[in-house]
């Protein structure tokens, strides 16, 4: 009987343990909003260059949570689809001071290192190949890339911008075909192999024929080189 008795208070006491730790999450995070020091007296934006600050906080309003539990994936995936995929990253940290707590949001942006001209349309491009629309200041001497195939331009492009983008020689014009790639470079045409087999030696093929006075160069074979005016 003492048993039965025991077993029946320890469940009891169970019970009422989930029970508080279950009012206590939901009534803590509330009471300490209300507190002064745990208050949000002001966001602050930083990092933002081409994009609308506005944006980013009618963004953080529609989450319609405390800004004091604001969670930087949720506020990532909202700024990216509302911004057209310009917004990287979102750092958010939180500075508690006896008025209460500044938060501070912090954007990096994509920094667009080529045009695209795909379908009718223009877009920039970064560096990992992520697409995003064009807004009134950004660049326009980049080089512009035209494509018969958006996805494998993307699926490629990191690659072929560190073999031949990130050396900054001067081009101009690139054109992706499904056989070659024509890059316009230095008073160039320089013809090289279709994007998804660029060989890891390309860029010092490059730099071998950057002086030359040929203005037309073929580098898509390995043991040779053509060359013509």
């Amino acid at each position: 009987m003492k048993k039965k008795g025991g077993r029946i208070f320890t469940a009891l006491l169970i019970s009422s343990w989930f029970g508080f730790m279950a009012l206590a999450g939901f009534f803590i995070p509330s009471f300490v909003s209300q507190l002064s020091l745990f208050r949000v007296k002001e966001v602050v934006v930083e990092g933002i260059d081409r994009i609308d600050v506005s944006l980013i906080r009618e963004t953080i309003e529609e989450l319609e949570i405390d800004p004091l539990f604001l969670d930087e994936e949720e506020l990532l995936s909202l700024l990216s689809v509302r911004s057209q995929g310009r917004v990287k990253r979102v750092f958010i940290s939180k500075d508690l001071g006896l008025g209460g707590i500044s938060l501070r949001v912090r954007v990096v942006e994509r920094e667009p290192v080529a045009r695209v001209s795909f379908g009718g349309g223009r877009f920039l491009i970064d560096a990992e190949g992520v697409l995003f629309k064009p807004l009134e200041g950004d660049p326009t001497d980049l080089p512009l890339i035209t494509t018969y195939d958006i996805d494998l331009l993307q699926e490629h492009f990191p690659r072929f911008y560190t073999l031949i983008l990130s050396f900054r020689f001067p081009v101009e014009r690139i054109y992706v075909k499904k056989d070659r790639v024509i890059v316009k470079m230095n008073g160039k045409t320089v013809t090289l192999p279709p994007l998804d087999t660029l060989p890891d030696a390309v860029s010092d093929r490059i730099k071998m024929i950057y002086n030359l006075q040929e203005e037309k160069v073929d580098l898509r074979y390995d043991r040779f080189i053509l060359v013509r005016n």
